[in-house]
């Protein structure tokens, strides 16, 4: 039995990039303590798969194919999201990307397409968000950082991560300017800052011994996370049990930035 601090059944809530991945992992995951889940992505290719997922949990599902990077269209996602669900009372900002190159290597087009969705992205579709949640009285918003906006990696193979940790580190940033903003209106704003999570977008870095070993070494715990420890983070921030928390950001980073 679910404690009812963490309980999510009837509320609503929108992932981005809930297509695959982190973000698949998470909208299931919120269903699985109650919410029905809209999700946004610009791929919905899978969307049969995860919808009947979901709805194996006895929760509601819908899909909106569309692309946060033009921000004409996240005032129409929360309101089709809102219309179709009955509302919105969680917003999970999880659609992300990142450019493996040498400083030299990165282009004015590979610095602001990391930006325009890793951050840009995060403050419309926050902003749409939060005014319709003051609608209902409030709600939660999760936005994804890393760990690399707070400690950045010295990839063995000299990658940047300039572009990657800055868009992430302005949304650690964002998180408490939001945090403020709307403290008063009941909506809590926090973000999670991962380390390296196994997802099919990091299986190049498994595969390359010299940067997998480097990753582990540099970590406490030695490994890679799991998309599975994201979902318990999610829930708690989008429960009744973090209603004092906000502008605060959640490290899950196997005691990288501890040491």
């Amino acid at each position: 039995m679910t404690h009812y601090l963490f309980d999510l059944n009837g509320k609503k809530a929108l992932v981005t990039g809930g297509g695959r991945g982190i973000g698949k992992t998470i909208a299931i995951g919120l269903a699985s303590a109650g919410a029905d889940i809209a999700i946004t992505d610009i791929d919905i290719s899978k969307s049969t798969e995860i919808k009947e997922e979901i709805q194996k949990l006895g929760k509601k599902c819908v899909f909106i194919e569309s692309d946060i990077t033009d921000f004409s269209n996240c005032k129409q996602i929360i309101s089709e999201c809102s219309m179709n669900l009955g509302g919105l009372d969680i917003l999970v900002n999880n659609a992300g990307t990142n450019v493996r190159k040498t400083v030299n290597e990165v282009t004015e087009e590979d610095w602001d397409k990391v930006l325009d969705l890793n951050l840009k992205s995060y403050f419309f579709m926050t902003r749409e968000a939060g005014n319709e949640m003051k609608k209902y009285n409030g709600g939660k918003v999760i936005n994804i950082a890393s760990l690399m906006g707070w400690s950045v990696f010295r990839n063995p193979k000299k990658q940047t991560y300039a572009p990657y940790a800055s868009s992430k580190g302005g949304v650690i940033s964002l998180t408490r300017s939001f945090a403020i903003d709307w403290a008063e209106d009941n909506i809590q704003v926090n973000a999670i800052c991962p380390t390296f999570i196994e997802t099919p977008l990091t299986n190049v870095l498994k595969e390359d011994h010299l940067v997998y070993d480097a990753i582990c070494k540099r970590t406490p715990m030695g490994r890679f996370g799991k998309m599975e420890e994201l979902i318990g983070p999610c829930i708690f921030l989008s429960s009744e049990a973090s209603n004092l928390i906000t502008g605060t950001s959640i490290l899950v980073d196997g005691g990288w930035y501890a040491s």
